[in-house]
């Protein structure tokens, strides 16, 4: 059972207590919305539907609405700066100042009695988007003069900036030079002032419509935004690519395209299942609204060029009226509707602004912790490949095929010695007493060679072998290990980083040509240097013995022998009792006497020799398996440090 690193357990503690902050807004929805199932199928609601949700919303007296914005400050650095080191959208220092000045922005909405003009954003995500036309045709005047619309209509003719500020005419503040004042009734119908920042299409680097709309989100005036409203066009712009991204709770989405609206909620039923993910995430769903730009365009124009004919008012009333332009309007009115629960519109955007930042917070978290999941499962992968492999590697070391039932045997080092001995067993059967007294200075010369030629030879090669396709293999494993922390740079710290450096570079991490052939070495010497060197002083002490015995039983005989030769019939022993036959007797009983116990001693010794042989193969057989099982504990403490990585 693996593990469950501990970053993962903190970001679930982290992630429900965010939870708990969001659950304190009323949750909203705006647009298309998913109710229960029902036998019909799932049902939706209109845009128009709105102003009823967004009255029951955002009911928080201001002191509990100021102690949200105190827990938000103080929780969103927080996360932001836990996530710095992972992928995606707002990251590091300039992230933390946006939702700094965001939410000081929402202090003073909280704390102001008095209304400000309401800060609404308008993106295009590709040149065919139609951001243009849409915002011409809102603010368009069809009763305006053709020399008035026509410097409205070629507003960015003159600008070379990104984005171009519109606002009312009769604003008395100044306002930069990227900006247009424009004498407009759409402006001033809405419960506060509104001002429109309208950015050019395309105003970022060129790229399909999900990457364009990522640097859209990644845009501190995105989220610092009263309302955002992105348009597309549905054909070059796939509907699942905005519903998967995490937008702004008062973001508007509109589609460019005459899409009837029960084509476009059977488009968003097909995309069901996307939808309850993000709604159990907690990302609000925004408004998707089909608009025909050009066709509202088309008919201000029209009423534009015959103001008082009843065909050309007819035209565009039906143009007007199917292009669904007031669906917007529609959407914007009831994001700045009042509250009668709250004393000001500025209140509620100030929520509004308070539940992004607590919802980005819980997005942040809930992708951080699907990537250190990733992360962990990767990690989890790399472990039962290298315990496959182990497996395998073991099998090809320790393994051999029984010849009758075709089965891996794991006794090829206990085969290696067992052969080695039958070697050495000629040898030393060879070395037998009479052959040894008369070797006895080369007994450590010729089982040392015997020893070096038979040990283990076959076991020897097939480990060097191994040797070069595991320092392959560590290679591999390491190098994948290392991608881990690049492909998941959640998990890539500065520590993290030079702790597993340090494990690479440890010298007892690398193989060498060495690293499985020394046991076979240092057993190898350890039967040269104690039992051989033993056996050799047995066999000289047993000469020795056996010499000394022999000469001194022939003395006693030739003593017993030379007294008997010189008629004294007693010998040169008759003063301790002794005659001379006896001692003849006594002097050739002793020297084979001093014989078999050469014989006895030199055989015990051989004997000795071999226990301590059986000892060394059995520590063999161990030594090579703590190389092994060493080798692979490397390389797994290098992903049990990505997995438990803080």
């Amino acid at each position: 059972m693996l593990s469950c690193p501990p970053i993962i357990i903190t970001q679930l503690s982290t992630l429900k207590t965010y939870q708990r902050l969001v659950r304190a807004l009323p949750s909203r929805s705006y647009g298309v919305k998913l109710f229960p199932r029902s036998a019909k199928g799932y049902a939706t609601s209109s845009p128009v539907a709105n102003g009823e949700t967004l009255r029951e919303s955002n009911n928080l007296p201001k002191p509990e609405a100021l102690t949200l914005l105190h827990k938000a400050a103080m929780v969103v650095p927080r996360v932001l700066e836990a996530s710095s080191n992972s992928p995606g959208f707002l990251r590091n220092g300039e992230t933390s100042r946006t939702w700094e000045s965001i939410l000081s922005d929402a202090h003073e909405d909280l704390s102001t009695a008095s209304e400000r003009p309401a800060r609404i954003v308008v993106y295009g995500l590709d040149e065919w988007s139609g951001s243009a036309e849409l915002v011409t045709a809102l603010l368009s005047d069809p009763l305006a003069d053709a020399e008035q619309s026509k410097a409205f209509e070629t507003r960015w003719k003159e600008q070379n900036g990104t984005n171009l500020n519109i606002t009312d005419a009769t604003n008395p503040n100044p306002e930069p030079a990227s900006s247009v004042r424009i004498s407009s009734g759409y402006l001033n119908q809405f419960p506060i002032p509104v001002e429109i920042t309208e950015f050019r299409t395309p105003a970022f680097a060129e790229g399909d419509s999900s990457s364009v709309l990522s640097k859209i989100l990644g845009t501190p005036s995105t989220w610092m935004a009263d309302v955002a409203i992105i348009v597309c066009n549905p054909l070059t712009t796939s509907l699942p690519s905005i519903l998967d991204a995490h937008l702004p709770a008062n973001a508007i989405i509109v589609l460019s395209a005459n899409i009837a609206p029960a084509d476009l909620n059977a488009t968003v039923h097909s995309q069901a299942p996307r939808l309850s993910r993000n709604q159990i995430s907690g990302t609000n769903l925004p408004d998707i609204i089909s608009v025909d730009p050009r066709r509202a365009l088309d008919a201000i124009r029209t009423l534009q060029a015959e103001p008082g004919s009843l065909p050309a008012i007819q035209r565009y009333q039906a143009g007007y009226i199917g292009s669904r332009l007031a669906d917007v309007t529609q959407a914007l009115r009831s994001r700045l509707a009042p509250n009668p629960a709250l004393p000001t519109v500025r209140t509620n955007l100030a929520l509004n602004h308070i539940s992004d930042a607590l919802r980005y917070s819980v997005h942040i978290i809930q992708q951080l912790r699907s990537e250190t999941d990733k992360a962990f499962i990767d990690a989890s992968h790399l472990t039962e490949r290298i315990r496959e492999v182990e497996t395998r590697v073991a099998n090809d070391v320790f393994g051999r095929r029984d010849p009758g039932t075709e089965k891996i045997i794991l006794n090829e080092v206990e085969q290696a010695t067992k052969q080695a001995e039958k070697d050495m067993k000629i040898v030393m059967d060879r070395l037998t007493w009479w052959r040894m007294v008369w070797r006895i200075d080369e007994i450590s010369g010729i089982i040392c060679s015997a020893l070096r030629q038979s040990w283990c030879y076959d076991l020897e090669k097939r480990l060097v072998m191994q040797t070069g396709q595991l320092a392959a293999l560590q290679t591999d494993l390491t190098k994948s290990a290392f991608t881990l922390l690049t492909t998941h740079s959640s998990l890539s710290t500065a520590v993290l980083r030079n702790n597993l450096l340090q494990l690479k570079g440890s010298p007892r991490y690398h193989l060498t040509p060495k690293s499985l052939t020394q046991p076979l070495v240092t057993r190898r010497n350890q039967i040269i240097e104690y039992p051989t060197a033993r056996l050799h002083a047995a066999g000289q002490r047993a000469v020795l013995g056996m010499t000394g015995g022999s000469l001194s039983g022939i003395g006693v005989s030739w003593a017993g022998w030379l007294g008997w030769m010189v008629g004294s019939g007693e010998g040169l022993l008759g003063f301790v009792g002794i005659d001379a036959g006896t001692a003849i007797g006594l002097g050739l009983l002793t020297a084979v006497a001093s014989i078999r116990w050469a014989i006895g001693s030199w055989e015990k010794s051989k004997k000795r020799w071999w226990q301590d042989w059986e000892r060394a193969a059995e520590g063999l057989d161990r030594d090579l398996k703590v190389r092994i099982r060493a080798f692979w504990n490397n390389l797994q403490l290098i992903v049990r440090r990505l997995r438990s990585a803080p």
